[in-house]
């Protein structure tokens, strides 16, 4: 019978109904008519155009079929191994992202105003070839402001000498930034959908209308970027804004209008020291749809899936706890009952693999890891899994991407939305605690519409239980091949069709009671014997009970694979039809196979099931699939199989035994030579040929406190890394004050003729976010020479500010923003000041590491760090870190070690250092020329480093230097330097280099 609609009920008693709710909700009705057109659009309206890629007010379509976009953040140039670029996307694929969303950094793709290059860890078509071949769709957010918590918020270092307002139609900026859009759009434009994965492109980054933030020029500029998309061949996808809250930021018509808005949020915030305090949820994403765009998908282009940790802060394992699976769960109520509830059809979870801020690419307020949903080393969390879950059910359940809402209830602590699906009259009900602090469990009853027996109360014989912070979706009258779900208190994971059975997994936390009722015809089967029920009465079929494991239930074509929560999260779902690699719904063959640590890739030859994948330990293998697969291969080797009593065809695959002992160099045995590396301390030093530093004035609105001549570093070609700056006088000068500014948690030395005054730090952002130290420093006599006295200042930049409110903040200098030579009469003045930066400047040779790669410290300037070539002979071959120095200064340390690990495998590794409180220092790693961390270590909190496959050469020789830089005069020494083993895994993984290939010491400076 038809269904008469109610509201749903959390409980029988004292049903409370919010009204604000139902001011413009989730509509079934045509809302085209409201769609605004951009200016210069193509137009993606479906109905209304013959794009492949096209939008109305419920999702995405391409060639007229509708699309979960499930998509997660990554940055390709945070991974500079490309060939892992295979492994991450095989991850996201596998877990049910069938898109990923990528920045590109302007600024490592222009180290100057003469060149834009797309290559090598910015190979923009090498990684649209990846995603292509593994089956991902593409959003692309070239920028050119991405903020990121990247350098300059990935606006380049040389643009900050310009005078336009950045992010503005400034006519310089405009010049500066146009060669990459261009060039970039150029790139892109073969990879359009359907030729290519990419499905839309992101215009400026969580930008502003002109009248929203009171600056002349911002929609111009908005408007200025999609038309040079447009003008350079990008006509086929649409164009995306992320607004940076709901706040209509170009959804409304005018310039700059995109092809679909949409906006970001972070629920929890980034406080990593309070990980167990959450915010409440906000339930305004349905009224904000329909408020600022209803002709349009629910689009959130930023969805929070983790949280960065600051210099000094807790560590990425409490910011984990802030954004665990818990989190995942609950949040898409910040994910599931919010997001989802609301009608989201696009969301992208920024980040899922966040990656590495190697080589000085970061902002000043982080540091070199960027953790996210798969960890940093590649190796994925738990909160993978809960990601999966309900990435497998949103692609599975094509009636939600056509829902409307039809209530919401909040009583009794349970907090219900209810959606209904016009076409199939499928309902999804969305429930969760009302807070989200409820760590207790909570029992209920639903007050349901079915279409069998129009309102019912579920269960009949028990409760649903709520697990404190968590929610849940349940669905009624869910249609699944030819079989239709009446009712079922247990989530949904998927379903397909094998050889015409219909067959479908449920699931719920072990010890939950749970009840699914559906039709059928026939006598059921159950493998195996378990604590779960099945009644029939007037060909309606209950299944009731707890579960553990999976049990199966047959009646007729129609199969009932109930499962615990945790075995649920170990199945993996691979489609295999060749023709539709991006499409993961549930009308696409596929196989499900349970056991791996991961399921890369599924493939057919004949009746042969290839499967490709990665495993932890020695598993056996379940696999669900069509009856004609009659033997199976993992990673290319045959499996011995047997049908088991539910239904798989079952086989042990082993992990090998080399594996089982994976041996790696000890950093304390292996030789070390070392070397000074502040030559410049030394009167006779000569520095004739360092950078004069004489300039009187600077365009940036930053000014100096102090001097006759502005030493900002950036005014002389230099943006990132250390510096080391010579100022010379004559005469007797008591003293010298200062101010020196290098980002949050920055550090400097100073020295007078060569003996040591002082170090300072400064602090974190979320501490007092010092990024300017003011010292004083007195001159003694015995300190001073007759004629040509030197001061010498090193110091480090922790990256250049972003500029996230349009106000020039990526200017901010690096260098000394303020000098006075004291003396007696305030008469004396330095007469020349030298700088020493990166070789090259903007123009660094290094074409492959890129412009942040290096900076201007001796054993840089050298190229001691740009192995291999380089001929350390000379250096002292008895010295090592654990001895370290007795005095302040920077010392370089290099060794050479050899790695053989085993074929097929995937070992992450690291380097582990130790706090030390007592005796600060500060080390940057080099490996095989890349710096790929700085350590702290009074500010921490980062010790361990992963070093990904490609940059550490897992077979061949290893060319390591850590610089150590004492900042006390009595020295420091490391207490940890260790590789370590991060994870073993025995892999089927596509990155099989030896090193990722970069130009040596010959090419760079011989």
């Amino acid at each position: 019978m038809k269904k008469s609609f109610l509201l749903p009920a959390a409980l029988l008693a004292a049903t409370s109904f919010i009204h604000a709710q139902f001011v413009g909700r989730q509509s079934t009705e045509d809302e085209s008519s409201k769609y605004v057109l951009p200016v210069g659009s193509p137009n993606f309206y479906n109905g209304q155009s013959t794009a492949a890629v096209t939008l109305d007010q419920h999702s995405l379509l391409l060639d007229g079929k509708r699309l979960m976009v499930f998509s997660g953040e990554f940055h390709p140039f945070r991974l500079p191994a490309p060939e892992l670029w295979w492994d991450v996307m095989e991850k996201f694929k596998s877990a049910g992202f069938n898109a990923v969303s990528v920045y590109w950094h302007w600024g490592l793709s222009a180290p100057n105003a003469e060149e834009v290059r797309l290559t090598e860890h910015n190979d923009l078509a090498a990684f649209l070839d990846v995603c292509k071949a593994v089956g991902i769709l593409v959003i692309v957010r070239p920028g050119p402001y991405v903020n990121a918590e990247t350098a300059g918020g990935g606006i380049p270092g040389w643009v900050s000498n310009l005078e336009g307002l950045a992010r503005t139609n400034a006519s310089d900026y405009r010049q500066a930034w146009l060669p990459y859009i261009e060039k970039f759009s150029q790139v892109l434009a073969p990879y359009q959908y359907p030729e290519g994965p990419v499905i839309a492109i992101q215009s400026e980054n969580e930008y502003f209308t002109s009248e929203s933030l009171g600056i002349p020029g911002l929609s111009e500029h908005m408007q200025d970027i999609i038309d040079t998309y447009r003008a350079n061949g990008l006509t086929k996808i649409p164009t995306i804004h992320n607004d940076k809250n709901a706040g209509a930021q170009f959804s409304e018509a005018g310039l700059g209008k995109v092809d679909l808005y949409g906006w970001d949020g972070y629920p929890q915030g980034f406080d990593c020291d309070n990980p167990t305090k959450w915010t409440e949820l906000s339930t305004a994403h349905d009224s904000n749809h329909q408020r600022l765009n209803p002709a349009e998908p629910l689009a959130l282009f930023e969805w929070q899936g983790g949280a960065f940790s600051y210099w000094s802060g807790p560590g990425y394992e409490e910011c984990y706890k802030l954004i665990n699976e818990q989190f995942v769960n609950v949040s898409p109520s910040f994910y599931k009952s919010n997001n989802y509830a609301a009608g989201t059809t696009i969301q992208n979870l920024y980040m899922t693999y966040g990656g590495t801020n190697w080589g000085n690419m970061h902002t000043h307020t982080i540091y070199s890891s960027y953790e996210y949903a798969i960890s940093e080393d590649r190796i994925l969390t738990p909160k993978m899994d809960e990601l999966k879950l309900q990435a497998y059910f949103l692609h599975a359940s094509p009636d939600y991407l056509v829902a409307g809402r039809l209530g919401v209830t909040n009583s009794s602590g349970i907090y219900t939305t209810h959606l209904h699906s016009p076409e199939s009259d499928a309902n999804f009900y969305f429930v969760r605690q009302a807070s989200v602090v409820t760590l207790e469990d909570t029992d209920l009853t639903l007050k349901v519409n079915t279409s069998l027996e129009g309102e019912i109360e579920i269960p009949k014989g028990g409760v649903i239980t709520l697990a404190g912070r968590e929610s849940k979706i349940i669905v009624t009258d869910y249609p699944f091949g030819n079989s239709v779900l009446s009712y079922t208190t247990a989530e949904v994971l998927t379903w397909t069709t094998f050889d015409g059975v219909d067959t479908i997994v449920l699931y719920a936390l072990e010890g939950q009671y749970v009840e699914i009722a559906f039709e059928g015809t026939g006598t059921p089967t159950v493998t195996p014997t378990s604590s779960l029920d099945i009644a029939a009465s007037d060909g309606v079929f209950t299944i009731s009970g707890s579960p553990s494991g999976i049990t199966v239930f047959t009646v007729g074509n129609t199969r009932i694979v109930v499962a615990d929560k945790k075995t649920a999260g170990s199945i993996w779902v691979y489609h295999i039809d060749p023709s539709a690699p991006y499409d993961m719904a549930a009308d696409i063959p596929a196989v499900w196979v349970r056991g791996p640590y991961l399921l890369r890739s599924a493939s057919v030859e004949g009746s042969t099931l290839n499967l490709a994948g990665d495993l932890n330990d020695t598993t056996t293998l379940d696999i669900f699939a069509s009856s004609e697969y009659t033997s199976i291969t993992w990673n290319r080797v045959p499996v011995a199989i047997e049908k088991t009593e539910i239904g798989t065809l079952s086989g042990v695959v082993t992990m090998p035994d080399a594996l089982s002992d994976v041996t790696l160099p000890v950093m304390t045995n292996v030789e070390w030579a070392c070397a000074d590396s502040l030559p410049e301390l030394a009167l006779d030093f000569d520095d004739s040929d360092w950078v004069v530093a004489n300039k009187t004035s600077t365009l940036r609105p930053q000014q100096p406190f102090a001097g006759k001549v502005s030493i900002f570093l950036n005014k002389y070609g230099f943006h990132s890394g250390d510096w080391v700056w010579r100022g010379h006088f004559a005469g007797n000068a008591t003293g010298v004050s200062l101010a020196i500014q290098g980002g949050f948690s920055f550090a400097y030395s100073a020295f007078i003729n060569g003996h040591f005054l002082g170090s300072g730090q400064g602090s974190s952002h979320s501490q007092q976010g010092v990024d300017i130290l003011e010292p004083v420093f007195n001159f003694t006599s015995d300190q001073l020479v007759e004629g040509d006295n030197i001061l010498t200042i090193i110091h480090d930049s922790t990256g250049l500010n972003q500029d996230y409110n349009v106000d020039d903040e990526f200017k901010t200098p690096r260098g000394i923003r303020g000098y006075t030579l004291l003396s007696k009469d305030g008469s004396l003045d330095f007469t020349v000041w030298k700088v020493a930066g990166n070789v090259g400047g903007e123009h660094a040779p290094d074409y492959v590491r890129g412009p942040y790669n290096e900076g201007g410290w001796w054993f840089e300037r050298v190229g001691s760090c740009s192995s291999p070539g380089y001929d350390a002979s000379s250096w002292n071959q008895s010295c090592t870190p654990y001895d370290g120095t007795s005095s302040a200064g920077v010392t370089a340390y290099r060794t050479t070690f050899d790695l053989d690990l085993p074929v097929g495998s995937d070992i992450p590794l690291g380097f582990e250092f130790a706090l030390d409180s007592e005796a600060p220092h500060r080390v940057l790693i080099f490996v095989n020329g890349w710096q790929f961390g700085r350590f702290l270590s009074t500010l921490g909190p980062q010790t361990s480093y992963p070093i990904p496959e490609g940059i550490i050469n897992h077979h061949g020789t290893n060319d390591v230097l850590i610089s150590f830089w004492a900042l006390n005069s009595t020295g420091a020494k490391l207490s940890k330097f260790e590789l370590s083993s991060i994870g073993v895994f025995s892999s089927s993984k596509k990155a099989t280099v030896d090193v990722v290939a970069a130009p040596g010491w010959e090419e760079l400076r011989g």
